[in-house]
């Protein structure tokens, strides 16, 4: 899986345009849908264009961080097609909300269309049926977990668009939810374990841990339900002890070092094709820098917060992971064809180098097109620090330290030895120990795509306290580059898209997320 093949003709044939125009043209693929889900063959290019289109460049590849990474409140962009993102007050017409919905659908529709010919198929007709049916049934639901947290209740399609059902009302959330723990408990059914599943492809304990991640998405909305906590655990901890932290942590990040015993569910990519499959190499990586050929364009554009490098150095000074996280104080730059050094955060505090750069991205062999470097979507670390996390919640911390000290333990390892920082949890509260798993949490995560949902899945409350004020009231808070985050409770959900309100029938300006 580690080279993803562009199947044009899964492309074209599979595309939700969301015109109703392009559904009457007839389709020049060559391939009817019949012949493509004739053979296991065929099988297996429709689940490659369903992967393609979760990673490509309108959603995982691009918009997700372009989107995202700033909104959480966690980074900041200097793109002016993120500038509203990055100030907190998205639009509904933003460059990349406007990209990202349809091709959320449009992964979706793929899913629908595989979902559908496998199971009106006989039973044997393919022996890589149960394969490619759990995975269609996995990603439609993080895809429909991913929208559910980012703009509640949307249109449920669970068939193949066609003039019929071109148009759909929005559904509550809970309706949404619904399907996302039906659909993830149908992938347990179908995936595999670990040793039978094609490498990068997802076995079953990813659905499980992405269960537990839906039970306390519910948990934090439904505080009074403490069932919910316990559902989380019995999902999460069936996981454990199925996959292994790295050695270092560090390592995870190494360029080349992908699919590693603590992956559980990786989006992969390859340097094959003419297509750009992913901007996150350009994003993240300082610009005229030699963390990529100097030939290559990269931008730098999304970097963090300021407020989140301190909170990381303040509270383990000499944590390993910081060096492997950022890229901090200075780094060489090409220019002139020279090697200068370009000071940094902290060494410098204002302007578009006034930030530290995130290191998780970095590819010395960036092509300007494709890069290699895949996108860790769930890992070992952040199941230890959910079982955490719920443990406490249901218990208190007595015995969520054993699975949050794994993690620190690992995090002070390094290849020439051992760090006394991070230290272990000991003596919390469980009011203090909840705080502090949110900010492990985005010590060892940071920009693998968590933000957004921690930073809302504890209500208003929490996120005014933990990111607007903190940001707002940052010392080194420089009010020519950064903006001051409003305080407004329309941020814990995203806006939708005009041009979905305008084109779809059955939606009107009222369904429009409050505050927008």
């Amino acid at each position: 899986m580690k080279n993803l093949l562009v199947y044009s003709l899964m492309l074209g044939l599979f595309v939700l345009t969301g015109c109703e125009q392009t559904l009457d043209e007839e389709l020049q693929t060559g391939y009817s849908e019949e012949q493509v889900f004739s053979s296991e063959e065929g099988l297996e290019s429709a689940l490659n264009g369903l992967y393609v289109s979760y990673s490509g460049g309108a959603y995982h590849g691009s918009a997700y961080h372009g989107l995202l990474a700033p909104i959480s409140g966690k980074f900041y962009s200097n793109q002016g097609a993120s500038e509203d993102a990055t100030s907190l007050n998205c639009t509904p017409i933003n460059t990349w909300l406007t990209r990202l919905w349809p091709s959320m659908y449009e992964t979706i529709n793929i899913a629908n269309l595989i979902i559908s010919n496998i199971e009106g198929a006989p039973e044997d007709a393919f022996t890589n049926g149960d394969s490619v049916l759990g995975q269609a049934y996995f990603i439609r639901a993080a895809v429909y977990f991913d929208m559910v947290r980012l703009f509640g209740g949307v249109p449920i399609r669970t068939e193949s668009v066609n003039k019929e059902t071109l148009y759909l009302p929005r559904n509550t959330k809970q309706e949404v939810y619904d399907l996302i723990i039906a659909d993830f408990n149908r992938a347990k059914e179908l995936l595999g374990e670990p040793g039978e599943v094609t490498p990068g492809r997802p076995a079953k304990y990813a659905a499980n841990m992405f269960l537990a991640k839906v039970y306390m998405t519910l948990a934090g909305e439904d505080r009074g339900n403490p069932s919910l906590w316990q559902n989380a655990y019995d999902e999460a901890i069936v996981v454990l002890d199925k996959y292994s932290l790295t050695p270092t942590f560090a390592e995870l990040f190494d360029p080349g070092n992908e699919n590693t015993s603590e992956s559980i569910f990786e989006i992969q990519y390859g340097q094959n094709g003419a297509i750009r499959n992913s901007d996150v190499v350009r994003f993240y990586t300082p610009q005229q820098s030699l963390f990529a050929p100097p030939e290559q364009t990269t931008f730098g554009r999304v970097k963090p917060n300021k407020e989140v490098f301190d909170s990381h150095i303040n509270q383990y000074p000499g944590d390993p992971r910081i060096d492997a996280t950022f890229i901090y104080n200075s780094y060489d730059r090409l220019r002139g064809g020279r090697i200068q050094p370009q000071d940094l955060y902290p060494v410098q505090l204002r302007g578009n180098f006034g930030y530290a750069f995130l290191r998780k991205y970095l590819d010395p062999t960036y092509n300007g097109t494709t890069t290699s470097r895949n996108m860790l979507k769930l890992r070992y670390a952040d199941l230890l620090l959910m079982l955490a996390e719920i443990e406490n919640e249901l218990n208190g911390p007595a015995n969520a330290y054993q699975y949050v000290n794994q993690v620190l333990a690992r995090a002070r390892n390094t290849a020439d030895g051992t760090a006394d920082q991070p230290a272990d949890f000991a003596g919390l509260s469980q009011d203090e120990f909840r705080t502090r798993i949110l900010k492990e949490r985005q010590y060892e995560l940071l920009g693998e795509g968590h933000e957004w949902y921690d930073t809302r899945r504890r209500g208003y409350e929490y996120f005014l306290e933990e990111v607007v004020e903190e940001h707002n009231t940052h010392p080194t808070f420089d009010d020519r580059t950064d903006y001051v985050y409003p305080v407004s409770v329309k941020n814990m959900l995203l806006p939708i898209p005009s041009d979905e309100l305008a084109a779809n029938r059955e939606l009107s300006p009222a369904d429009q997320n409050p505050g927008y």
